[in-house]
């Protein structure tokens, strides 16, 4: 790559963190309220009254509905669903916890040593 698309590229990359830190100390202020996320599904019609819902993260169709009260409902419901505590979020948060403290165990036991 040439030399003045790096040094811009690394200038873009720089603005962009400090446009994220900007926004996130912005929303730590009080009486500031974040946006709302952006919904994990999305609803898009297909023709003769049939629409999908789309998971918006991977562009992934997950099902396929007739009517769009339907599509909707079931739209709310699998948001519903995701926020739930599942077993799988249960052994990530195990998994990061006794990472975190096996590391400072280490560390205890590294300077505990050199003492």
């Amino acid at each position: 790559m040439h030399p003045t698309f790096t040094q811009r590229r690394a200038i873009l990359d720089g603005l962009r963190e400090r446009t994220r830190q900007a926004t996130a100390d912005f929303y730590q202020k009080p009486n500031v309220i974040a946006p709302p996320l952006a919904p994990r599904f999305i609803v898009k019609p297909t023709g003769s009254n049939t629409f999908e819902v789309i998971e918006r993260a991977t562009g992934r169709i997950i099902t396929e509905r007739f009517g769009h009260n339907n599509a909707t409902a079931h739209a709310r419901e699998l948001e519903a669903k995701k926020d739930q505590f599942d077993v799988k979020q249960f052994g990530r948060f195990l998994r990061d916890w006794a990472l975190r403290i096996s590391v400072m165990l280490t560390i205890f036991a590294f300077f505990g040593s050199h003492v």
